[in-house]
């Protein structure tokens, strides 16, 4: 049924309740994992106006990204479950639908999380974005 499972992860212990549900599905019909990190370019914006250098800022940010999807790859190994990483940058759905349909993934499982109150009703959130704008089915989970 599901051969490639895609989990965006940011490393929070709901990205991480997501996860494991996502590579328990995978265990169970011999799926692989792609774990993704993306790395939003707003976030890369509030620091420009700082004192803190770009660099050290993208770097510091990379970290933390690929923390996370190296905690997903070690649960995946844990469970016996293959798992492909990777990092991107840029505005998180546009990303996570991108590399949905580079990893031909045919089931996302995301986290249900996020902005909330004005800022969610004026931007909307990433995984109600990717809900409605996906070609696979999603699965989200609350912690």
């Amino acid at each position: 049924m599901y051969h490639t499972v895609l989990v965006p992860t940011d490393g929070s212990a709901r990205s991480r309740a997501a996860a494991r549900r996502a590579i328990d599905l995978a265990g169970v019909y011999g799926a692989s994992i792609h774990a993704l990190a993306v790395i939003d370019t707003a976030d890369l914006g509030l620091w420009t106006a700082s004192d803190v250098p770009v660099e050290r800022v993208r770097a510091s940010l990379r970290d933390d990204a690929e923390m996370a999807v190296e905690e997903v790859a070690s649960l995946a190994a844990d469970a016996g479950v293959p798992c492909e990483t990777m990092v991107r940058i840029g505005v998180p759905y546009r990303e996570i639908l991108d590399a949905t349909a580079e990893a031909d993934a045919d089931l996302v499982v995301m986290a249900t999380h996020g902005r909330t109150g004005l800022e969610h009703a004026v931007l909307g959130s990433t995984t109600e974005r990717v809900v409605r704008l996906a070609d696979v089915p999603v699965l989200t989970v609350r912690e």
